[in-house]
Order: structure tokens, then C-alpha cells, then sequence
């Protein structure tokens, strides 16, 4: 990777979750989830559509209210600073932004038309992500691809040492996931931690240390080969046992009518 873009001299933080618990009225998103993500680590957070990976996500971000408590560790006294990648969301087709002045949005607290000086760090993730060509395109505009790669690089615009990324390869073809993938290397063995949700199981073996199965709480944590085949093994079991349900009330059914 040519441009630096973790923060030099700063290991990502360990994530402390305890009995975390988050409820929307009366429906329980996710319960008791208990886990310990150690820094410097690529995690990966996996499970069923509708199970809590991004409610797990955001929260760890502070984005949801939630019982229970998250503690991230840092081991050095400068400021922490998290990049944070949300789910893909298409962008207002008509909103007039280009995507460089949004990547200006994310890279200053001050408003764009008040301040605006050039700033390297927005070369650097353009160069290192080879969005140039999209700088003067509105964002509503935008592919699903083009735009996740724009999210990413405002979620690497301030040099974080912790990445906090929901499905960052969804609507990417191959050529782009490798690109991607290479950059969160990267970031990795600079120091920083890496959270991600992902559903490829191919990616989470390849690339993450830890895997977390969620699916309305922590169901297996630990090494993502493990992981899956835990799960595999309980489908499989699930599976067997629907068929001889099956299989039990077709025979019954036939009794009946003999």
C-alpha cells in the first residue's frame, strides 16, 4: 500500500462486550452477547440475515442504545480515532454532491463552503482505492460498487486504528475485492483492529483471525474454520431432523389412510 493510512505509532484497541443486550420496543434484537476481540486482530462477524451482525456493529460503534457494556482498550495515549464504514445505502440520486466534496464532508468538522483547504489525506485514499475517476461524478450516481469504495474511504480519511466495516465487499467485483482486501491487509500489519461483517465464508477463513457466529446473540466464537463447521455440523443435524419429522408424519399420514 503506497499511501499510509493508519495512524502511525497507534495498535488498534481491544473490544471488551459484556452481557450486551439491545432491545427495539418490544422486540429483543440481540441478548447476552459476551465476547472479547483482542487488538490488532482482523474480526469477522457472521450469521443469518436478520440475526444482529450490523445491530452488533453499530453498537460497538455507538450507534445503538444498548444494556450491558462495551470497553475498547487502547494501549497508547494518543486520541483514538475509529473509521466506520455503514451498510450500503444508496445515495440520493438527485442530491448535488460531487464525490469529491463528500470526501471533503469527511475529512473536516467545519462545513465544506466555510473552509476548505486541500488536505493529503484525501489523495491518498483516492490513489489507494483508484476512485479518481469518480471525483467529479454526484454520488446518487454511483454504482453499488463505486459506491462502497467510497465509503471506504471516508471510514480511512482520518487514519484510524480501528475499522468498523458492514458488508465492505457487497456489490464489488473480484478486481475490486482483491483491492480492498489489500488494503485492510494492510491496515492489519500496520497495527490496527479490524471488525467487519461479512457474509463470505471464503474471505472470513482467508483473511480474519476470529470469526462470531450471531444470530439474536453470540451462538460460536473462535477460529472461522472452527466456526463454520460447527455450523455446518448443526445444519446438517437440523436438516436430518426436519427430514425424519417429515419422513414421521408421511408415515402417519399413511397409517391413517391404509
Amino acid at each position: 500500500m503506497k499511501a499510509n493510512l493508519a495512524a502511525v505509532g497507534i495498535t488498534g484497541p481491544a473490544i471488551e462486550i459484556n452481557n450486551l443486550g439491545i432491545q427495539l420496543g418490544k422486540i429483543t434484537l440481540l441478548s447476552a452477547v459476551s465476547t472479547t476481540m483482542s487488538a490488532g486482530l482482523w474480526h469477522g462477524i457472521v450469521g443469518p440475515n436478520g440475526g444482529g451482525k450490523s445491530t452488533l456493529l453499530k453498537s460497538i460503534a455507538g450507534l445503538m442504545p444498548h444494556s450491558g457494556s462495551i470497553a475498547m482498550l487502547w494501549s497508547n495515549t494518543k486520541a483514538p480515532i475509529i473509521g466506520y464504514m455503514p451498510q450500503l445505502a444508496p445515495f440520493e440520486q438527485s442530491l448535488p454532491i460531487s464525490v469529491l466534496d463528500y470526501l471533503r464532508l469527511n475529512s473536516q468538522n467545519r462545513p465544506v463552503w466555510l473552509s476548505f483547504k486541500k488536505r493529503s489525506e484525501i489523495n491518498d485514499v483516492v490513489e489507494l482505492l483508484a476512485i479518481k475517476t469518480l471525483l467529479n461524478n454526484r454520488v446518487g450516481t454511483l454504482s453499488m460498487g463505486e459506491r462502497q469504495r467510497v465509503l471506504l474511504a471516508c471510514a480511512l480519511l482520518q487514519k484510524p486504528s480501528l475499522l468498523l466495516l458492514d458488508e465492505p465487499l457487497a456489490g464489488i467485483d473480484k478486481a475490486g475485492q482483491e483491492k480492498i482486501l489489500a488494503v485492510l491487509t494492510d491496515f492489519k500489519k500496520q497495527g490496527g483492529t479490524i471488525v467487519m461483517v461479512e457474509h463470505n465464508w471464503q474471505v472470513l477463513q482467508q483473511y480474519c483471525d476470529q470469526a462470531y457466529f450471531i444470530d439474536g446473540g453470540l451462538k460460536k466464537s473462535g477460529n472461522p474454520t472452527e466456526v463454520l463447521q460447527q455450523q455446518l455440523t448443526e445444519q446438517s443435524l437440523e436438516q436430518a431432523q426436519q427430514r425424519s419429522l417429515l419422513l414421521a408424519n408421511n408415515q402417519t399420514d399413511e397409517a391413517r389412510t391404509a
